[in-house]
């Protein structure tokens, strides 16, 4: 893929900033204070698809930024919430899932869920240690309850189709297909 252009970049970065506000503001509520958005798999497809390791941060770090004033986060939600500490975490997340997907000699649709799932872990640590902290849970596996076990498979479910999808993009917007 050719190096593309500053111009390019801001614009894509742009989009997926839109993308990732749009997407991020619905969640489906599935039971007791269960609420399932497509946040997650917005940072998979923005990390895979990014031209640099710092475009998926950038565009992350402007939602958070965004999102502090706006209703942008999950439920049209905005300021610092109990689960603020996910959105803080996409931001690492992006740059991790970015170079886990650079490893060499791995499938790619192997690598991509792998660097995924890695990035899943990042933002997992870090939305429970701030929900804990923010919500003074110091049991762990109460914690743990809340923020990440009723959320795997669903989790798992984006993973894959944030593979598929890039899988099937052509390489000249980032994708690893034709």
């Amino acid at each position: 893929m050719d190096k593309p252009s500053p111009v390019t970049r801001i614009a894509r970065n742009g989009i997926m900033l839109a993308m990732m506000c749009v997407v991020g503001m619905f969640s489906i509520p599935l039971g007791d204070n269960i609420k399932v958005s497509l946040q997650f798999f917005m940072v998979c497809l923005i990390a895979l698809t990014s031209a640099s390791f710092y475009d998926g941060a950038i565009v992350m770090a402007c939602y958070l930024l965004l999102g502090l004033f706006a209703p942008v986060y999950a439920g049209f939600t905005s300021g610092i919430t109990p689960t603020f500490g996910f959105v803080i975490s996409f931001i690492g997340a992006c740059p991790i899932i970015y170079f886990m997907n650079k490893i060499p000699k791995l499938n790619s649709i192997i690598r991509m869920a792998i660097a995924c799932v890695v990035g899943l872990i990042f933002v997992y640590i870090v939305g429970t240690i701030f929900l804990m902290a923010y919500l003074s849970i110091w049991d762990l596996g109460k914690a743990l309850m809340i923020t990440t076990v009723p959320y795997l498979p669903f989790d798992a479910i984006k993973i894959a189709l944030a593979v598929i999808i890039v899988r099937m993009l052509p390489k000249s917007v980032g994708g690893a297909g034709k």
